[in-house]
């Protein structure tokens, strides 16, 4: 069990959008604590989940190329704060 701290907003637009996503431990108001061992997703590995979870921060993390709104630019710095919480570098 490998739990890590990480920001919410990337987390549930993640979900929004379907992707896989490590299971929730627990919460904060800001934050969930997830097990980067188990995926939500039965359907999906562990491995898999974190992959394509990872994969996706990276790409949000750059914040070149989406749109300005303070909306969109909060998704994309919340990217960037789990990439680091996971221990991601950019």
């Amino acid at each position: 069990m490998m739990i890590k701290r990480i920001p919410k907003r990337f987390y549930d637009d993640c979900r929004d959008c379907e992707t896989p996503v490590p299971a929730r431990v627990r919460e904060t108001s800001t934050h969930y604590f997830v097990d980067t061992d188990v995926s939500e997703d039965e359907v999906f590995t562990a491995e898999e989940t974190m992959d394509d979870f990872i994969s996706r921060a990276v790409y949000y993390a750059d914040e070149q190329g989406f749109d300005t709104s303070p909306f969109i630019r909060g998704i994309c710095k919340s990217a960037a704060a789990t990439l680091r919480a996971l221990g991601e570098a950019l």
